[in-house]
């Protein structure tokens, strides 16, 4: 059983928390936050013990691992200080917000021999599993277009005084909290991004964040990609795969529709219910520190994807393409 620190004990937070309380490969024992009294009835609900501060987590010898689900401007200095205190790290996507502080993260940790885990819990999901299977196999074919759309209603749900309302914490909008996750996706399926263009929109006007970002992508081996995400209307997600034998994609804001048109035949469509991805990326985090596993977002994607989200913001603002090195 790993023993894990929460750090961060906010609505997402607590949703990791909450998806492995009934664990038997990791369990949230320790937590801490900004203010301690917010969390005293919460932690007491899971049976963790309530740390004074973060050092008082990474000296714990107790403890074998910290789950991050905190500003993102502040997962650098927290994962080096865990991993250098023998800490394996899980961290909530983004990272980092910038390349350079990704390359930083994952030496640190290799040099200590610790995991890095970042959250990008749709890797794990059935129907997204089941796509890369079809392309692995050849069934569909050459892969030519990849299109997602995720949205969400932020700008009616964020806290107007919290860090996520902050365009610092938050640039390019959806992008940051959302649109990254189909990045990964992207780049799981397609590769590296070689260039693309991205702008961004405020049409509500409501608060300093981008409400709306659109991306074009054109991948090192030709592939096309296009992404849309916003804060400003209802959740809503799609991600699809447009290959030489077919489409195939994944629709409903719990990723359980998965439908394949071919180019020839009848549309095909199933359902899967009851996943739990949150508990399924964290399980696997354990398993991959017990050494029974190996977690599917490497460091190189890692920080690949940190590339593509600040190429999106550079592009943005300077209304031009971007090409990734």
């Amino acid at each position: 059983m790993i023993r894990a620190a929460s750090i961060g004990l906010g609505w997402w937070g607590k949703t990791l928390a909450n998806s492995i309380v009934n664990s038997d490969k990791i369990k949230v024992t320790m937590a801490t936050t900004k203010t301690l009294n917010n969390i005293e009835d919460y932690c007491k609900e899971i049976g963790a013990e309530i740390a004074k501060d973060y050092d008082a987590v990474i000296n714990n010898p107790d403890i074998d691992a910290v789950i991050l689900a905190t500003p993102h401007s502040q997962h650098l200095q927290q994962i080096v200080q865990a991993v250098n205190n023998g800490k394996h790290v899980f961290v909530e996507k983004p990272i980092t917000l910038t390349p350079g502080d990704a390359e930083i993260a994952y030496k640190e940790a290799k040099k200590n021999n610790r995991v890095l885990a970042v959250g990008f819990n749709r890797r794990f999901h059935p129907n997204f599993i089941k796509i890369q299977e079809m392309i692995n196999s050849n069934e569909l074919g050459k892969v030519i277009h990849i299109e997602g759309t995720i949205n969400a209603p932020g700008l009616w749900m964020y806290d107007p005084n919290g860090w996520r309302s902050k365009a610092s914490e938050t640039p390019a909008g959806g992008m940051t909290g959302m649109g990254i996750h189909v990045i990964d996706q992207m780049i799981a399926t397609a590769g590296s991004v070689d260039n693309l263009y991205a702008q961004t929109a405020k049409i509500i006007r409501n608060g300093e964040l981008d409400e709306v970002t659109s991306v074009l992508f054109k991948f090192n081996n030709g592939i096309t990609g296009y992404l849309g995400t916003s804060i400003a209307t209802a959740m809503y997600y799609c991600f699809r795969v447009f290959a030489e034998n077919g489409c195939v994609e994944i629709n409903e804001r719990d990723l359980s529709v998965l439908k394949y048109t071919p180019r020839e035949g009848e549309i095909v469509s199933t359902k899967v219910e009851n996943i739990n991805t949150v508990r399924d990326e964290l399980e696997c985090f354990a398993n991959t520190i017990n050494g029974n596993a190996t977690y599917p977002v490497t460091s190189e994607d890692g920080i690949h994807g940190i590339e593509v989200f600040d190429a999106v913001i550079r592009s943005a603002k300077d209304k031009n393409i971007v090409f990734i090195k």
